[in-house]
C-alpha cells in the first residue's frame, strides 16, 4: 500500500483528480519498475485510470469501473451512492465513457464528505437513505458504493437492503487478482503507450 506523497487528502471532484494526477501516474510507473504484478487505485472515482493504463504493461484497476463490472453480473439495473454531489458527474460520465449507462438506474450522493465516513452511523444513515430511494424510486436491483472509503459499511448496508451490495476496494482487488492469474493485461491497442518526452 502506498499513500501518495502529495496531493489533495481527498479525491472529491475533477479538480481533485487534476491535483492527484501526476503523483498517481508516478506511482503506477514505480510500481512496474519495481517488479509488481498489477495496481489498483484506491478511488471509485477512477482518477487517471486511462492514463494510467497507457503509461504501464500491467494491469491497473479502479474501484469505479471494477464495481460496475461486477455489478452487471449480478442485476439488471445498478445505482451508485456516492460522497458529494461534485462526484456524481465525475461518475456519471465515467459510466458513460464504459458505455455502461443503458445498466445505470443512477447516481446518488449521500452528502457525506470522504473524512467523515468515518462516523459510522452518520455514514450508514446517508447511505441507506440514498440506496433505498434508488431501489424504489430509480428500480436499481444492485447498489455500489461510490467510494472505497465506504467499505466498512458494505456488509452492514447489504443485510438491511436485501439487495447486492458491491464495495469498491475489494472489487478493484478482486478484478486485479484474476487479470494476474489470468496473465491478462489492458490492450495497448485501446491504451497505446505515449511517446517518451520530456516534462519540464
Amino acid at each position: 500500500v502506498v499513500c501518495l506523497p502529495r496531493g489533495p487528502v481527498s479525491l472529491e471532484s475533477s479538480a481533485d483528480e487534476a491535483y492527484a494526477g501526476p503523483y498517481i501516474l508516478e506511482e503506477v510507473k514505480k510500481a512496474e519498475r519495481d517488479g509488481y504484478d498489477a495496481v489498483t487505485i484506491d478511488c471509485a472515482g477512477d482518477p487517471v485510470l486511462r492514463a494510467a493504463r497507457e503509461v504501464s504493461n500491467i494491469p491497473v484497476v479502479s474501484g469505479g469501473e471494477a464495481s460496475w463490472l461486477l455489478a452487471l453480473a449480478l442485476g439488471n439495473k445498478f445505482s451508485v451512492i456516492t460522497v458529494l454531489s461534485n462526484t456524481v458527474d465525475v461518475i456519471r460520465s465515467n459510466i458513460i465513457a464504459s458505455q455502461l449507462q443503458g445498466r445505470l438506474a443512477s447516481v446518488r450522493s449521500a452528502e457525506i464528505p470522504v473524512l467523515e465516513l468515518k462516523d459510522h452511523d452518520r455514514a450508514k444513515a446517508s447511505i441507506l437513505r440514498e440506496a433505498r430511494k434508488a431501489i424504489e424510486e430509480d428500480g436499481a436491483d444492485v447498489i455500489v458504493l461510490g467510494c472505497t472509503g465506504m467499505a466498512k459499511l458494505a456488509e452492514e448496508i447489504q443485510a438491511e437492503l436485501g439487495v447486492p451490495v458491491v464495495e469498491p476496494a475489494t472489487a478493484a482487488i478482486k478484478l486485479a487478482e484474476i487479470f494476474v492469474q489470468m496473465g491478462l493485461s489492458h490492450s495497448k491497442i485501446s491504451f497505446k503507450t505515449p511517446p517518451e518526452k520530456e516534462i519540464k
